[in-house]
């Protein structure tokens, strides 16, 4: 049989196993998909706003909410578009699964980077710097790597070295319980000095 004819019958086989499984699996009542951190709709920044009912509406019927601070504002819109491919697959298969209108997207989107935090361009110079590799290596796999300065608040004093540890902890105990490469004590420290240098 020809090779690329049986690669394309593969995966449509696959995405019909999969829409399949789906229904079946929603309508035997699989819990949601559990995201670290995750929020509801009440615990929400802004909640009672437009953009923040949408989200909770849209998005928590397949999973817990991630908090709009897991990604920068530059990196929400492809983040929500890939998800947005995801609905389509279940839309009109699972039940209660609907995509939302267009005004509805752009609404949500707005919100997200709105909330979302500054991160640094990939060519930063911060980034050149000889820990800035090891903090892209680790921060990049999951969210964009974020600009310091913007912690606690946007230009004011920065966070410790303690408070890092334990934001990078966090971030640290996530990846093991996906499955990626976890941070040594060494990684930890490096990222965190990185983090707590004077800008």
């Amino acid at each position: 049989m020809n090779p690329v004819y049986l690669r394309q019958l593969t995966v449509a086989a696959a995405l019909l196993f999969f829409a399949c499984g789906t229904a079946v699996a929603w309508d035997e009542n699989i819990k949601q998909v559990a995201i670290p951190g995750g929020l509801t709709a009440d615990t929400l920044p802004d909640a009672k706003s437009k953009g923040a009912k949408l989200f909770a509406s849209y998005c928590s019927r397949c999973h817990s909410l991630p908090s709009p601070r897991m990604h920068s504002t530059s990196d929400w819109a492809m983040r929500f578009e890939k998800m947005m491919d995801h609905v389509k697959l279940l839309a009109g298969t699972v039940p209660g699964i609907k995509m939302p209108a267009e005004n509805e997207k752009r609404e949500i989107v707005s919100y997200l980077q709105k909330m979302g935090f500054i991160g640094l361009a990939e060519y930063a110079p911060l980034l050149t710097e000889p820990e800035g590799f090891k903090v892209a290596w680790f921060c990049s796999a999951c969210h964009a790597v974020p600009d310091p300065i913007q912690f606690p608040a946007k230009g004011a004093t920065q966070l410790s070295a303690k408070e890092w540890h334990l934001i990078v902890d966090r971030m640290n105990a996530y990846r093991k319980k996906q499955g990626r490469e976890v941070m040594s004590d060494a990684d930890n420290k490096t990222i965190v000095d990185f983090l707590v240098k004077k800008r």
